[in-house]
């Protein structure tokens, strides 16, 4: 890109980034598209790369600004908790997790592998939070960002209302639990820190499943003491 090409794409891309502060709302490329004046091949490459600085968020069809206190900012806090991740693997004999919800998704920050994991698309770094147990663990003690990604992943009537329901049952008994793509159990309890991101502690695999939610728990409940005594 030529020197009087660039303050033009810039240009381009702060108006779409006001657009989209401005809005108060996620937004589609179309609307952004018309809102700016903007083409929307045009937009879609500003939107690529305000997305690949960091400043922009997108989740499914629809962007917003990232927001400044995103979970991924809290690594080196959340670095002092990986260890425990290594006691889950010793009491349990599965893969354990710490994840942080960020937006619509959840992040798996640290992972400790078990020898009898099975590989597959469970061991992105990401995924759709509504998705994974750790997800709902998370949106179940944050009705907002329950709220956002029932409206956001667009799902239909009947798939709101298990969603909804799953939330309540979670919250009432504090644990969530799912079946994986290869019929691995995931497990995940809440790791209430006294600051924030709010942490889910997650085991994953074919281990005895009542054990591994008792030792979910006591974990936990030590994770949480060394960091409050810590801080």
């Amino acid at each position: 890109m030529d020197d009087q090409r660039l303050p033009r794409s810039i240009g381009k891309a702060l108006m779409v980034f006001a657009a989209l502060r401005e809005g108060g709302t996620p937004m589609r490329l179309t609307e952004l598209s018309v809102r700016t004046g903007i083409a929307k091949s045009t937009t879609h490459r500003m939107l690529c790369a305000l997305t690949s600085a960091g400043l922009v968020a997108r989740a499914g069809t629809h962007y917003q600004p990232a927001r400044l206190d995103s979970p991924t900012g809290h690594r080196d806090g959340l670095r002092r908790l990986a260890p425990f991740l290594g006691d889950l693997l010793v009491r349990t004999g599965m893969t354990a997790s710490l994840a942080v919800l960020d937006g619509v998704e959840v992040e798996f920050v640290h992972r400790v592998y078990g020898h009898r994991h099975i590989w597959g698309p469970d061991d992105a770094d990401r995924a759709p939070a509504h998705g994974s147990a750790a997800g709902r663990l998370l949106l179940a003690y944050d009705e907002s960002a329950a709220r956002t990604v029932i409206r956001l992943a667009e799902l239909g009537t009947p798939e709101a209302a298990e969603l909804g329901g799953d939330l309540m049952r979670i919250r009432q008994r504090g644990y969530a639990e799912l079946t994986g793509s290869y019929g691995n159990t995931m497990l995940a309890v809440p790791l209430r820190l006294p600051k924030p991101p709010a942490v889910a502690l997650v085991v994953e695999g074919s281990g005895d499943r009542d054990r591994a939610l008792h030792w979910l728990r006591r974990v936990a409940d030590a994770a949480l003491r060394e960091v409050c005594w810590a801080a």
